[in-house]
């Protein structure tokens, strides 16, 4: 019998899935990111709140800045 698979929120699937298209150049520095909604459709989650709980996070720790009325942004490397 397979061992059950843990449950991963799906915030943290985004998250894991955005680092990855920073790191792989498909989102490179100054890249902006598509809108909440466009996200949201992309990971198949029925609510932007997930999708903002995931870019809040990578806000926060620096992988990603938001500008007010402009939109999030990958930062350039320093």
């Amino acid at each position: 019998m397979p061992t059950p698979r843990k449950f991963e929120p799906h915030y943290r699937r985004i998250i894991a899935d955005i680092r990855e298209r920073i790191a792989s150049g498909e989102w490179p520095p100054g890249h902006k990111l598509p809108s909440t909604k466009a996200l949201a459709e992309l990971y198949e989650v029925g609510s932007q709140s997930t999708v903002r709980q995931a870019i809040t996070i990578l806000i926060e720790t620096g992988e990603l800045y938001g500008h007010q009325g402009l939109g999030v942004f990958v930062p350039d490397g320093k």
